[in-house]
């Protein structure tokens, strides 16, 4: 410890000095006193927005790694594939027919049924590739959607459907010159060759996802490889894959 010893008397500060002495200490205690301040409120501000903002991050992520989960009830106003298509900004596609609102129908094609109903739906239209041609693919979509089955064997009705329309491709006058399986929704294949009619190429994918079955169209005027036809495909495969997983009730 420092022994305190009194200063001698005609050292002191004395008149304005002294004054100004006291009044500069004072300033210089009260600013010190204020930058603390300004620090620690600016380390609590700093470590509270990154909190939010790391709390804000993770719960986004959760949500996009978040599965679709059926609908407990079907919305029909929300279920229209071609408007839904219609809207995936990945792929330049346009509609040019089949606005006209989805069907509904019984499985035996009948009046629909709170226990037993069908939606279904077309719509065509063109497609403009990343590849440079000159002339846009021509594309027809049709899709068809057992929500509802009163022997609760929606799957296996859609799994019918599908075999039936695979056999309608390759019954309808299309010169296959390859088929195969595509990594798309539940289930997905495809069909290329040449059209009954006109040139170019033609590529078929039919799809199902649950109950739900769909069938995409594509041809190429000036021609185009399997590779190039599955390029633009896929685009829709994150959007039809999350949509009938959801909108189709459990």
């Amino acid at each position: 410890m420092v022994d305190e010893k009194a200063p001698p008397a005609k050292q002191g500060l004395h008149g304005w000095r002294a004054a100004a002495a006291v009044f500069g200490c004072g300033s210089l205690a009260a600013f010190g006193v204020f930058g603390v301040v300004v620090a620690l409120l600016g380390t609590f501000l700093s470590a509270l927005s990154s909190g939010v903002g790391s709390e804000g991050r993770a719960d986004a992520g959760a949500v996009a790694a978040r599965p679709s989960s059926p609908r407990e009830e079907f919305l029909a106003e929300d279920f229209d594939l071609c408007e839904i298509i219609d809207s995936i900004s990945a792929i330049q596609l346009s509609l040019t027919s089949g606005s006209e609102a989805p069907r509904d129908e019984s499985i035996d094609g009948g009046t629909p049924a709170e226990d037993d109903l069908v939606r279904s739906g077309e719509c065509g239209g063109i497609v403009r590739p990343e590849s440079p041609y000159v002339v846009p693919w021509e594309f027809e979509f049709t899709y068809r959607a057992v929500i509802y089955s009163p022997e609760g064997d929606r799957d296996s009705l859609a799994e019918a459907d599908m075999a039936e329309w695979s056999a309608a491709v390759e019954g309808s006058g299309i010169s296959l010159e390859e088929s195969g399986s595509l990594d798309m929704v539940d289930e997905a294949y495809y069909f290329y060759g040449f059209p009954e009619e006109g040139s170019g190429n033609a590529y078929v994918v039919l799809g199902r996802k649950r109950s739900g079955i769909f069938m995409l169209n594509l041809t190429a005027e000036d021609g185009a490889s399997p590779a190039e036809f599955s390029h633009e495909v896929m685009k829709l495969d994150s959007r039809l894959d999350n949509d009938l997983g959801s909108m189709i009730p459990g």
